[in-house]
């Protein structure tokens, strides 16, 4: 890699060994459950990053978190017990609101939980934006007028760009064992990201669905985590310090996407 560290990452799909593959990294191709293909491909290394939650694709209700929960805690121990006692850097969910954590990051917690112990940093992150996830996922729908804003808008939506995510979680494998978390100070309301992507993309802005009907098509649970007020608590690790704003960067980073 550029900085002269080498980096060997699992991941599940074509396209993302062909991401990483291009960004220099040594890719193995599998399943953090298939344990058999890649053990060996982290015996020398001397940081283990944890970043495969389940992704959770709409609509998800109860049921599909429950066993998001199942397969987050089962990668959890896998990875755990494998790092041994190298540390390790683990990327959690950090989307909550006023009343605590949203369902939506229960499969995060359930990772936590099994994953915490004395060598373990955890780095909660909100939805980022980049070539992929969620965000990526409502400029495509903006751009094919297939998203609608849910209820008022005027929620806030607790965002970091990409490159912020990975760069806290490279500083927080050099800070002591805890919990931090990374999360842009001035969050845009759901009505100022929408338009943003629109002013930006040249799309239509679109009208408002109320919550109810939003819920058939991406899930109560979605809906849920789109329509609260989003707080993040907690500090970043040491040493890390924002390089991305969304006003000036998130169109940037959604290029390609």
């Amino acid at each position: 890699m550029a900085s002269g560290v080498g980096v060997r990452a699992l991941t599940r799909t074509a396209d993302g060994a062909r991401r990483l593959a291009a960004r220099g990294a040594e890719v193995i191709r599998g399943d953090i459950g298939e344990v058999a293909r890649w053990e060996d491909g982290v015996a020398d290394a001397e940081v283990v990053f944890h970043l495969g939650l389940p992704r959770l694709i709409p609509p998800v209700r109860r049921r599909h978190i429950r066993k998001a929960q199942r397969e987050a805690r089962a990668g959890a121990e896998i990875i755990g017990a494998i790092a041994g006692e190298r540390t390790v850097v683990m990327a959690s969910c950090a989307i909550g609101d006023a009343g605590g954590a949203l369902e939506i990051t229960a499969p995060a917690l359930a990772a936590e939980a099994a994953m915490r112990g004395p060598v373990t940093r955890i780095v909660r992150l909100p939805w980022a934006y980049g070539p992929a996830g969620f965000i990526c996922d409502v400029s495509r729908g903006l751009q094919m007028r297939r998203f609608r804003m849910v209820g008022p808008a005027a929620n806030r939506i607790a965002i970091v760009g990409a490159l912020d995510a990975a760069a806290a979680l490279v500083c927080a494998a050099d800070a002591p064992p805890g919990t931090y978390a990374v999360a842009e100070p001035d969050a845009p309301t759901q009505q100022a990201l929408v338009h943003h992507i629109c002013a930006g993309r040249g799309a239509p802005r679109p009208d408002h669905v109320p919550p109810r009907m939003a819920a058939m098509s991406m899930g109560s649970v979605v809906v849920d985590a789109l329509t609260a007020d989003q707080v993040v608590e907690g500090a970043p690790p040491p040493g890390f310090t924002f390089g991305q704003a969304w006003e000036q960067d998130l169109l940037g980073a959604l290029e390609g996407a």
